[in-house]
């Protein structure tokens, strides 16, 4: 795949009107294209001051955060659904291949917590266990949970250690349904 080149700024100022930023890079330098230049510094420098800097950073902070979530049973999936950010960016950044982001981006990667996992995600088994052991002890059979929980056989088939969130969400489920009745 060819790298894409960037359009050419004077092309894209040709048709921009004087005191505008574009025919600034562009070259201009009269008074009114100055005048947008400086406008833009100083909105710029007033963001920086107030905290709203978003300009480049190291990506090993949130290289680190990715591989401890990705430890803790958490893809590049879910961290991009739960940050919006584009699983080849992340792929990137876990990589390596990425050196620096966007502050912003950076704050939305360190924002995503082991509190969403994605359904194909394995997490601990132990509280859907637990719901397990509730319903029988209050007189459904396993092969009864396992029909209401649309297994083809009549036999609960759940990890006893780890399993997948999506079947620990089905078990809540039937759980809280079961309960309320």
């Amino acid at each position: 795949m060819r790298p894409r080149t960037p359009p050419n700024v004077m092309r894209l100022a040709e048709n921009k009107p004087h005191g505008s930023r574009e025919k600034y890079k562009a070259g201009c330098r009269c008074l009114l294209c100055r005048a947008a230049n400086a406008r833009y510094e100083a909105a710029r420098a007033s963001e920086r001051a107030s905290g709203n800097w978003n300009g480049l950073v190291p990506a090993e902070t949130a290289r680190k955060h990715i591989l401890k979530l990705s430890r803790q049973g958490i893809g590049r999936r879910a961290i991009a659904a739960a940050s919006d950010i584009a699983e080849k960016v992340i792929a990137r950044i876990r990589s390596g291949a990425q050196s620096n982001v966007r502050k912003s981006t950076e704050e939305r990667i360190l924002a995503v917590s082991n509190q969403a996992p994605s359904d194909g995600a394995l997490i601990q088994a132990e509280h859907t266990w637990k719901q397990i052991r509730t319903l029988l002890a209050d007189g459904f059979t396993k092969a009864e949970l396992a029909r209401r929980l649309g297994y083809r056989f009549p036999s609960l088939q759940i990890g006893k250690t780890r399993i997948r969130a999506r079947t620990a969400a089905r078990v809540d489920r039937l759980f809280r349904m079961l309960m309320k009745e």
